[in-house]
């Protein structure tokens, strides 16, 4: 081979191993749990502070840790939920949230557009079967999707209140 081949060759190689180290440089989303307890027996509040993945904006769905299910199971419920933009961070898109226990949506689709760009939103839980509010007992490990939040690393808080 002779010597420009070579170096286009290794230009070539080069050149490749960047493009894919720069898909590794991205920023898989992620949320950090925190739990608080008020009083005993009062409530319990679970705050997810999330930042969207640093190419798409999504995050994994996100389940309530063990240790904060084993205390609110069988003796709580869940009051409400609320979301808001983290302060000192990216704004997100409004975005949906739902709270899922064993596949069924706690909100009853009343999270879509809880998390909004500026302002702060809850809601309370909701039965689109029978059409009410209501107040579910907490039977089974709860997770939280997000979806249509697609700002690169956006910056959100999502809170769970969960009530005796």
């Amino acid at each position: 081979m002779n010597m420009k081949k070579i170096t286009a060759m290794i230009i070539s190689i080069i050149l490749t191993v960047m493009l894919m180290a720069s898909n590794a440089w991205a920023v898989a989303g992620s949320c950090v749990q925190t739990p608080y307890t008020y009083g005993p027996g009062s409530f319990v509040k679970v705050v997810f502070v999330c930042t969207g993945d640093s190419t798409d904006g999504s995050i994994p769905t996100q389940t309530v840790g063990s240790d904060i299910m084993d205390l609110i199971t069988g003796f709580y419920w869940l009051a409400s939920v609320k979301a808001y933009h983290t302060p000192g961070g990216t704004a997100p898109d409004a975005a949906d949230v739902a709270v899922l226990m064993n596949g069924q949506d706690l909100l009853g689709g009343k999270g879509a557009n809880l998390i909004h760009p500026t302002a702060t939103y809850d809601v309370v839980p909701y039965s689109s079967f029978i059409s009410s509010y209501r107040y579910p007992p907490i039977t089974s490990t709860i997770t939280v999707t997000v979806s249509n939040q697609a700002t690169d690393s956006a910056n959100y808080s999502i809170e769970l209140i969960f009530s005796r």
